[in-house]
């Protein structure tokens, strides 16, 4: 056992290490993501109380260079859009300073003819009143009436139903804003059957669904080895904000666990042709909702078990 756990864990880091950019940025999604970190850090620079002209100018010059770079070897995207706007709303934050930003001006100036306008960057203004009308729901009865389903009914799920699920997906919180994570999704039965059959969690119900989703995590985003496990993170939050999504369509939705080792987790990488970036997260199966079902229970551990708050802290001189 001991050796099956070494083996594995190995494998882990040799994919963390030819798909992320601890050494150089080598591939396309490697340096998009170095761009996603460089426009978010300028973003929320921007957008902190007593922010001064010429915070971040490094990391803006080295935006201006990569998104130079990135269209000269790929052409333009949603992502270049985006670092393009973040620069624009840059130069804007320190007109009338005397800071040399002229690099700046003129990658976005070279590039402005290229870009969909349709795109956004930089920093905006909210209230308060406007986050909490659009937030102040009865989340907890919302929460409460989501179940894991076992049970669905025959029918086609809509594909409008899907893209909204995923778009609130896309809303999950991701480190410096990288949204690294796809859903997957197949709905043709026969597909779902072979995929399904490689999942261990679905016994007695799997031939119900009316889709499955493998939702993955791109290590390309990553570059340190303090990010290894960060994957996880980011594919768990948009896993859960996907079955939500699903829930608020009014569709049933039941999370497939993918904890595997690496032979299992081969084949189904190579039924759907899944790059080796790609982490495997999670599997969500969903469908539409029959008239009655029975779910579990499910009861949750008392609220003391789950929150600790304000637990006491050693003095500071005893701090490591």
């Amino acid at each position: 056992m001991f050796s099956k756990l070494i083996f594995n864990t190995l494998r882990d880091a040799r994919r963390f290490w030819r798909s992320s950019f601890t050494g150089a940025a080598r591939s396309r999604e490697n340096l998009r993501a170095r761009i996603a970190i460089g426009l978010h850090f300028l973003e929320y620079g921007s957008a902190l109380e007593g922010a001064r002209p010429g915070h971040g100018q490094e990391k803006a010059n080295q935006l201006a260079a990569d998104i130079d770079t990135f269209i000269g070897h790929f052409g333009p995207d949603a992502t270049t859009e985006i670092a393009l706007r973040t620069l624009e709303g840059y130069l804007a934050f320190n007109a009338g300073s005397d800071i040399d930003l002229d690099a700046i001006r003129q990658v976005v100036a070279r590039h402005r003819d290229s870009r969909d306008t349709g795109l956004r960057g930089g920093v905006e203004t909210v209230t308060a009143d406007d986050i909490q009308k659009h937030g102040m729901i009865d989340f907890m009865s919302f929460a409460e009436a989501r179940h894991s389903i076992r049970t669905y009914k025959k029918a086609d799920v809509p594909k409008s139903s899907i893209a909204q699920a995923v778009r609130i997906a896309q809303q999950s919180p991701s480190s410096c804003n990288r949204q690294t994570c796809r859903a997957r999704i197949w709905t043709d039965p026969a597909d779902i059957a072979r995929i399904t059959a490689l999942q261990n969690g679905n016994r007695g119900f799997g031939d119900q669904l009316g889709g499955i989703a493998i939702i993955t995590s791109d290590l390309a985003h990553w570059e340190h080895a303090h990010e290894r496990y960060q994957g996880w993170i980011d594919g768990g939050m948009f896993a859960m904000s996907f079955a939500y999504g699903l829930h608020a369509e009014g569709l049933g939705a039941v999370m497939l666990n993918w904890s595997v080792t690496h032979d299992q987790d081969d084949k189904l990488r190579h039924l759907i042709n899944l790059p080796e970036s790609e982490l495997v997260i999670t599997m969500v199966g969903f469908g539409v909702l029959p008239e009655k079902l029975k779910v579990p229970v499910s009861q949750r551990k008392p609220l003391d078990y789950a929150l600790v708050l304000n637990a006491p802290l050693p003095d500071a001189e005893h701090e490591m």
